[in-house]
């Protein structure tokens, strides 16, 4: 075991780039809490705001001695060894800083994943009841309270939510009422990918495991997909171990369906935003095309009646994210682009839906674009439908998030296409464009049942779970959700720069 940082003169290691720092108020003072989304450290410390200007000099190559030094240089003021040092100890006890121990760490807890044959449960007793006869309880009222009527027609997928679920639960129940009218064996969850990138999907073959008991996974079709494509795709699952966007989901199909009803092929979307920043479509990318091929391939070789969920949330706005704005100011403009999207999809035209986001570059931060990209390519709807919105304010992070429910269905002919119509309809009909938004007109669709009562839930569970669309502060949706074992205070008290405290 490697012991902990201690030299003066060694360089002090870089802060990990996948942390999170969270603005929040400790009896009535702004602070910033530093946690680990990923989940190696279940630890989480708070800072003073100042605390950044020094956490900024962890370079990887300057040691305590020449940061004070530079700190003396710059503003005249000498200070002691003694603070810098405890909290960098405190940073590498906690597995904050990329070094050796926490890379074995995080070796350790891989390896202990890739092998185990289920996905446990992560956000049980934080996001919802870790108790399953609570949890069915809660689960039930959510629909006992939805009065929403089933839609006619054959159900090709829907988006729902990743909202955290004491936040925005109800809005997921619309979605889950279709599925659950559905004629389907076999449900394939399209979730955002927020904490891996190292792949356009990320599959696994294990079972979910929830308070609800353990939903089988099609380990059949999985593995088909991947030999149909190539085996071009990552067997490193290791970005599912977190994921709040799958394990979401599951509750509600466990919830509908049962552990026996159905299987699901759980899928984690990366992010595609470089196709809406170049103008290219993801029709243009290899990898892409050969997951198109494989997946219908293995529909027809297996004869699976499959529904998708899409686990989306939309905008993300706000200081949270990175906007300069409050994001009380944005509300009205931020409603109104919504809907001009929603509108696009529940015409089916991916084509204006593209547009919009395109010209936009994605500025409200929708995290699942990818999600529907691969939605729209695979089973090209013929009618779309706005099934609940909603908007949480959160007031005291001047952030918002807006969050969905639709459903999407076929016409009278339209069958899951096999692999050679894929092909010929892809280069045919490509469904993305490159040109201009107009974000102005509010399409405010009447089936919206918008709920714009900003849902400012007094749990602040949301967290900045980064997001698959390329943002630097990527998700708004959920939540502060790993468990907490400990919340340290961590400070230095020395003058950085002009009106600085850390």
């Amino acid at each position: 075991m490697h012991e902990l940082f201690h030299s003066l003169t060694d360089p002090i290691p870089r802060l990990r780039s996948d942390l999170e720092l969270l603005p929040v108020q400790d009896d009535g003072e702004d602070v910033l809490l530093l946690r680990d989304p990923s989940g190696y450290s279940q630890e989480m410390i708070v800072l003073k705001p100042a605390a950044i200007a020094v956490l900024q000099l962890f370079d990887g190559e300057t040691s305590i001695t020449s940061l004070i030094e530079g700190i003396n240089a710059e503003t005249g003021v000498r200070i002691d060894t003694a603070p810098i040092l405890s909290v960098v100890r405190s940073l590498d006890e906690y597995y904050f800083l990329e070094n050796a121990r926490f890379r074995l760490l995080q070796e350790e807890m891989d390896t202990a994943y890739m092998v185990a044959e289920q996905r446990e449960a992560v956000h049980a007793g934080n996001s919802y009841p870790s108790d399953p006869e609570e949890l069915s309880d809660f689960l039930q009222e959510l629909f006992d309270a939805d009065a929403t009527a089933v839609r006619p027609g054959r159900l090709l997928g829907v988006i729902a939510p990743h909202i955290d679920l004491q936040i925005g639960p109800q809005v997921y129940v619309p979605a889950f009422r279709q599925l659950a009218a559905a004629n389907i064996d076999t449900v394939v969850i399209l979730g955002t990918s927020h904490y891996s990138y190292e792949d356009l999907f990320i599959l696994t073959e294990k079972d979910f495991r929830t308070p609800l008991g353990v939903l089988p996974t099609d380990k059949e079709f999985v593995r088909l997909l991947r030999a149909e494509s190539g085996d071009v795709f990552t067997h490193r699952d290791v970005a599912h171990r977190q994921e709040h966007s799958i394990e979401f989901p599951v509750l509600f199909l466990q919830h509908v369906f049962g552990n026996a009803g159905i299987r699901i092929v759980p899928i984690l979307c990366t992010s595609f935003e470089e196709f809406l920043v170049t103008g290219s479509r993801a029709d243009v990318d290899v990898k892409y095309m050969a997951f198109q091929q494989a997946f219908h391939a293995a529909v027809r070789q297996l004869g699976r009646n499959v529904a998708f969920v899409l686990s989306v949330d939309w905008s993300h706005i706000g200081k949270k994210f990175g906007d300069e704005t409050d994001a009380a100011d944005m509300l009205d403009s931020v409603r109104a682009m919504d809907h001009e999207q929603f509108a696009a999809l529940e015409a089916c035209d991916y084509d204006r839906f593209y547009t919009l986001l395109r010209a936009s570059r994605n500025s409200s931060k929708i995290d699942g674009f990818a999600c529907i990209t691969t939605f729209f390519d695979l089973m090209r709807p013929a009618r779309g439908e706005l099934l609940d919105y909603q908007l949480w304010h959160e007031e005291e992070r001047a952030s918002a998030v807006t969050f969905a429910s639709m459903a999407f269905f076929a016409d009278e002919t339209n069958t899951i296409r096999t692999e050679e119509s894929s092909t010929s309809q892809e280069s045919s009909t490509s469904q993305e464009s490159s040109t201009s938004q107009g974000s102005g007109t509010s399409q405010e669709s009447s089936t919206s049942q918008e709920s714009s009562t900003s849902q400012e839930s007094s749990t602040s569970q949301e967290s900045s779970t980064s997001q698959g669309s390329g943002t630097s502060q990527e998700s708004g949706t959920s939540q502060e959700s790993s468990t907490v074992v400990g919340v340290h205070d961590v400070s230095v008290d020395v003058s950085v720069g002009e009106g600085e405290t850390t």
